[in-house]
Formats: C-alpha cells, sequence, structure tokens
C-alpha cells in the first residue's frame, strides 16, 4: 500500500506518481521516498509563502491588517469569499473586491483570490496586530498547479540523490529548505509561474 505522510499532512504526490517519472520502481524504500516527498512540499511551501491545497468546503479564519491605513489585506489563498467582517461589521459584497482581479496572476494563470481590497475606507485596526478581519472562504487552490508538482518531483530526487543528508529521513526537513533555494530548475518553476508570495497579516 501507498506509504502515507505525518498527521494533518496530505501529500500532493504520490509514490507511485513520482517513481513512474523517476524511473525508479523499486528503490528507495517507499517510506524514505515518501518523507523526501514531505519535506519537499513543505520546503517549497515555506518558500513560495503559501499552502498548495485544494479547496474543500468553507471555514471562517481572521487575519491581521498591517496597518489602520491600509485597503488591502492579505489572506489565505481562497477559491470564493462568501462573508468578510471588518471589526465584527459585515461588509456588503460591493464594498469590497477579491484580486487578483479574475483570479489571473501576472503569469496569466488561474490562481485563488489572496487579497481584498476594501472601498472607500480602511481596515480597521483597534490595537496594533490586532486580527480584525474575518473571512468565510472555500481556502485553497481548484486544481494543484503543475508547476508546483514538477518542482516537488524535482526537489524530492535532489533531496535523496544528495549523498551527504546526516541523521537519514530525520535530516529531510532540514534540508529540504536548504535545496529550495540552490536547486535552478525548481525555483525557475515556482519563479515562472508566479507562485511566490510575500506574507503580511497572517491568520491567527
Amino acid at each position: 500500500c501507498e506509504a502515507e505522510g505525518p498527521p494533518g499532512l496530505m501529500s500532493n504526490l504520490t509514490v507511485a506518481a513520482w517513481r513512474l517519472w523517476k524511473g525508479a520502481p523499486t528503490e528507495p524504500p517507499d517510506p524514505v521516498v515518501q518523507a523526501a516527498i514531505d519535506a519537499a512540499e513543505q520546503a517549497i511551501a515555506g518558500h513560495c509563502g503559501r499552502a498548495f491545497v485544494v479547496a474543500s468546503g468553507s471555514t471562517t479564519r481572521i487575519f491581521a491588517p498591517t496597518s489602520d491605513r491600509s485597503e488591502t489585506i492579505e489572506i489565505d489563498d481562497a477559491t470564493a469569499v462568501t462573508v468578510v467582517a471588518n471589526s465584527g461589521s459585515t461588509i456588503a459584497a460591493t464594498g469590497y473586491q477579491l484580486e487578483p482581479v479574475n483570479g489571473i496572476n501576472a503569469a496569466g494563470m488561474a490562481v485563488p483570490y489572496s487579497r481584498i481590497r476594501l472601498f472607500g475606507t480602511t481596515w480597521a485596526q483597534t490595537y496594533k496586530g490586532e486580527a480584525s478581519v474575518s473571512v468565510t472562504a472555500t481556502f485553497g487552490w481548484a486544481a494543484i498547479p503543475a508547476a508546483y508538482t514538477e518542482a516537488v518531483k524535482i526537489l524530492s530526487a535532489d533531496i535523496l540523490d544528495n549523498k551527504d543528508i546526516r541523521n537519514g529521513v530525520a535530516g529531510f526537513a532540514d534540508f529540504g529548505a536548504v535545496r529550495v533555494r540552490e536547486n535552478a530548475s525548481v525555483t525557475m518553476l515556482l519563479t515562472n509561474a508566479k507562485l511566490v508570495r510575500s506574507r503580511a497579516g497572517g491568520p491567527v
């Protein structure tokens, strides 16, 4: 059976798919490959400043404005937003704009909404750093971007092919974080697809 990742982590790339891509039908063992995939996905998510998960179900999360003078606020990736409240007051759908507009990034690919622009006023902030904005949405991606999946394949192989890893699979996570910055193919895929974002005012 397919090896499973750590609790709470749903891998977007299966061991079987990685083996087919790599042309490695039996080695390394499944748990080792899975550990490398998990490390690669965690490292890429950290590098890009976003989680790559398929959207499922509506939930409510709270976010902190970067200042009391900002018209925009960064939110987690969302395919749909149904309710937005500013310091407890619900905002009409005509009072804000989801961005990127049309759900298209600068590379021309479909992406989730990651920012909300408020019309005619700014996001209220009673205390500096207060998470005063509530957003009910379907968080995640409609589909995992192909560039991300290819980057995970490449970085997983990079991790497994390196002969200098210490502490076996326990060292994969730290090594993955280093390699995502040093592997030119991985950074090119993520950069060209405009998958890297700067996060501010993250969820609480």
